[in-house]
């Protein structure tokens, strides 16, 4: 990730967008099945804004979601929840570049979104419910495990099909530049 993603006009732009769609996705389009479990496709664009413009991009764009759409819903922020949304963002960013090393094939996805859904999911999500509402764990992790193995598998189709698309090239030619700056380097 280049140091000066924060300054990037375009960058901040879309990283706005992809907020805009979580919030979407999250609050609107999302299926509630209980007090404490959610159905919902709202992390794709928070993975894809790490895996295209860093873990700092991803992560701001998890923490900013997150406390706008408790706003709009009426809720106070729930700080192990709001670690959550940011670790959705960093998380997979981290293991794509230092793993991965930026080679990018569906089972790799479903790796980082794997220990992104154990970490985030099983771990601090549920551990915010628990101090919350004081639902014990069986009862929180149960329904819980399903669902992330649901939406880990949904999410790793539908992050691989987005990432592999098109609209990776137009990032990296008209928003990050990496194409224009190879010619460049070339000249």
């Amino acid at each position: 990730m280049k140091k000066n993603n924060l300054k990037n006009v375009k960058i901040l732009v879309f990283a706005a967008m992809l907020i805009a769609m979580n919030i979407v996705l999250s609050r609107v389009l999302a299926i509630t099945v209980g007090p404490t479990l959610r159905i919902t496709f709202s992390q794709v664009p928070i993975y894809l804004a790490g895996f295209w413009f860093g873990p700092l991009v991803g992560g701001i764009c998890g923490i900013v979601s997150d406390l706008v759409g408790t706003t709009l819903q009426g809720f106070a922020p729930n700080p192990l929840l709001t670690v959550s949304a940011v670790l959705t963002g960093v998380l997979p960013a981290l293991l794509k570049h230092f793993v991965f090393h930026d080679n990018i094939s569906w089972w790799k996805v479903a790796v980082m979104l794997t220990a992104n859904g154990i970490v985030g999911s099983l771990g601090f999500t549920t551990l915010g419910l628990h101090l919350y509402y004081g639902t014990p764990w069986s009862v929180l992790y149960a329904p819980r495990i399903p669902q992330t193995i649901l939406l880990t598998a949904t999410n790793t189709i539908l992050v691989t099909l987005l990432y592999k698309s098109v609209l990776t090239t137009f990032i990296r030619q008209n928003i990050l530049g990496v194409q224009a700056a190879a010619v460049r380097k070339r000249m």
